[in-house]
């Protein structure tokens, strides 16, 4: 779905849920069917990757290498979101008499979160490999699931409508603009340390991760200029990058509400953009979209420099 065609679907979403922004039944009717959608998009994100399962086990060096780069880059994110929130309470003033800080909410919500993403994938994964070859072949997968998404930012759009009364924009500060800037210097600075850890040239290294998470973008660029391994790293890398977005998604709002935006990437416009509302809370949905926006825009320039053309 194109830049323009996810705006349109969300705003939408948006007018319809503000015009029934006082219907009870509605808005109730909206997340359960919001609830559904995740659970759906995530399953057939699992039948996606067993169809896929070819591709992505023509080479387990590849793959195992490819999967390794983006475990980096959650990894350094974590870390680096970790160490600033430390940073960031040391410098704020100690409490004063009676104002004891808030001991931290249990993890048990976020880690049921992350099961519940895992066991849809899982279900999804399962039951396509269980089903016969010539039943799989003839399933609409792709399509069912883009249709899913769509359904998924029309009652996004619908709750945003809905509580935009409630939505504290104006709490949010204009450094938030940097988002995506910020989020490719960071992952461009997780391509070069791979490039250290694994002997990689740092130009390969790069082009791996300039992707920004579109799979079906980047990997189809590199393969263009005739380097099909690297084409195939760039997919897989990015495959599992959004796949380890979705599932850290609790635990990354758990640190920080923005963290599941970094680690979106591209996709934080579309398909994270569900798990930023459902996790970080609806206050940073339209964060998300403007910064999966301008990396998905900075995606072809990324590759294209790297690739020398």
């Amino acid at each position: 779905m194109n830049l323009l065609a996810l705006l349109l679907v969300l705003t939408l979403g948006a007018l319809a849920g503000y015009g029934l922004r006082r219907n009870a039944r509605a808005i109730a009717f909206n997340r359960a069917a919001t609830r559904f959608a995740i659970a759906a998009l995530l399953f057939f994100m699992g039948t996606r990757l067993a169809a896929a399962r070819g591709l992505l086990a023509q080479d387990l060096g590849a793959l195992l290498a490819a999967l390794a780069s983006s475990v980096l880059l959650v990894a350094v994110y974590f870390l680096v979101f970790i160490l600033f929130g430390k940073a960031r309470r040391r410098f704020q003033d100690d409490p004063g008499p009676g104002e004891a800080e808030a001991a931290p909410a249990p993890a048990g919500h976020e880690l049921a979160g992350v099961a519940w993403n895992t066991g849809w994938i899982l279900a999804g994964f399962l039951l396509y490999l269980a089903l016969p070859p010539g039943l799989t072949a003839a399933l609409p997968v792709a399509a069912a699931a883009d249709w899913i998404l769509r359904f998924l930012l029309v009652v996004i759009g619908f709750d945003l409508g809905a509580e935009f009364h409630h939505l504290a924009l104006r709490s949010l500060p204009w450094p938030l603009l940097l988002i995506p800037a910020v989020n490719v210097v960071l992952t461009l600075g997780c391509a070069l340390l791979f490039s250290a850890l694994r002997g990689l040239p740092p130009r390969q290294s790069l082009l791996l991760y300039s992707g920004l998470g579109w799979y079906s973008l980047s990997s189809v660029l590199i393969a263009q200029k005739g380097l099909a391994l690297l084409g195939l790293l760039a997919f897989i890398h990015n495959v599992f990058r959004e796949l380890l977005a979705i599932l850290t998604a609790p635990l990354a709002a758990r640190v920080n509400p923005y963290l599941p935006i970094y680690l979106g990437g591209a996709t934080a416009m579309d398909v994270m953009l569900p798990f930023v509302q459902r996790h970080s809370g609806r206050t940073y949905t339209l964060v998300s979209f403007y910064s999966g926006m301008v990396c998905s825009l900075a995606v072809i320039p990324l590759v294209r420099i790297f690739l020398g053309a």
